[in-house]
């Protein structure tokens, strides 16, 4: 049989007994493997997460950020972890669905290794352009984008929700851009601003701020519906822009052979956290739906749907481009 990353890394970690595992569970500080680099949306909502969970189960919930590679570097660190519940991966429906077909050879099957605990959020993208962009509006940009094909860039993170949906806005808008790829939120966020870089897609969660500071302009958000909390910003569609709505979620994941009992506590953990009113203000105030609702066989259901979904939209528009 030949030897992979993978098969080392399966057999370097022994879980531990159930009995182990659940005595006196957590006993040390758990640690939240996180895709997402400091100030981007993942962080912004795990860290108050992490701080209300850490409330509730009487152990720290220690964020660690490592970004780059769609996830995967999360992923797989999370992995190397004792299997025991005291290390969890901020898993998405980018990292889980995207990469995997658009980054050979990576040590992990998204279903295989992980089981879902219990889903944090879900969000539509806005469509974010630099201040001082000669566009003003999404038709302008549109019209400029297809007269001078490749010339407009926009930054994300290679296999992130945010590359996917600048790709398929190309698609659905008749338009070639130009990926420009980045690690940083922040870094993405003061070139697009600086006019370094043409466009941006980001959640309300971590980019509405930004907006109301007229750092960045918003063009459109990519939802069927504008947001409550900001009526001003057009959906793509209601500018004729139509197909190009895409959902991004997120979830607390473990790996699979954590025992049963010990998601039980972490999504318990988690749902209660979800619904304190600091979590739901920040959701709130963001345009960000709240998963609370969204237990571990919901989760399981929500990514058997959103693999063939993502394989079929890179197929069709190209995400890697």
């Amino acid at each position: 049989m030949a030897i992979t990353r993978r098969t080392v890394l399966a057999a370097s970690l022994a879980a531990p007994t159930a009995a182990l595992a659940q005595a006196g569970f957590p006993s040390r500080p758990i640690t939240w493997m996180n895709p997402s680099a400091p100030g981007g949306v993942l962080d912004v909502a795990g860290r108050l997460i992490a701080q209300k969970m850490t409330e509730v189960l009487g152990q720290q919930v220690l964020v660690e950020n490592r970004p780059g590679a769609g996830g995967v570097p999360a992923a797989e660190a999370c992995l190397r972890q004792p299997h025991d519940g005291h290390a969890m991966f901020f898993g998405n429906f980018a990292t889980f669905a995207i990469v995997p077909l658009i980054i050979p050879n990576i040590s992990y099957d998204a279903t295989r290794d992980f089981q879902p605990v219990n889903g944090i959020g879900a969000s539509f993208n806005l469509v974010l352009t630099g201040a001082d962009r000669p566009w003003k509006t999404l038709d302008a940009l549109i019209a400029f984008a297809k007269a001078n094909p490749e010339r407009v860039t926009y930054a994300a993170g290679t296999g992130s929700g945010q590359h996917a949906a600048a790709a398929l806005f190309a698609h659905a808008t008749g338009t070639k851009l130009t990926h420009v790829a980045y690690r940083d939120f922040a870094q993405m966020m003061n070139d697009v601003s600086a006019g370094r870089v043409d466009l941006f897609f980001d959640y309300p969660l971590s980019s509405l701020p930004h907006v109301r500071d007229g750092k960045v302009r918003a063009l459109a958000i990519n939802a069927p519906e504008r947001l409550v909390i900001a009526p001003e910003i057009p959906t793509t569609g209601e500018l004729g822009v139509k197909g190009a709505e895409l959902y991004g979620w997120s979830g607390i994941y473990v790996p699979s052979a954590v025992p049963q009992p010990v998601v039980a506590t972490l999504a318990a953990a988690t749902v209660k956290a979800l619904r304190t009113p600091e979590v739901r203000k920040l959701f709130d105030d963001t345009g960000t739906v709240l998963w609370d609702h969204m237990d571990a066989a919901k989760m399981r259901t929500a990514l058997a749907e959103e693999i063939p979904r993502m394989k079929e939209l890179i197929g069709t528009v190209g995400a890697t481009r």
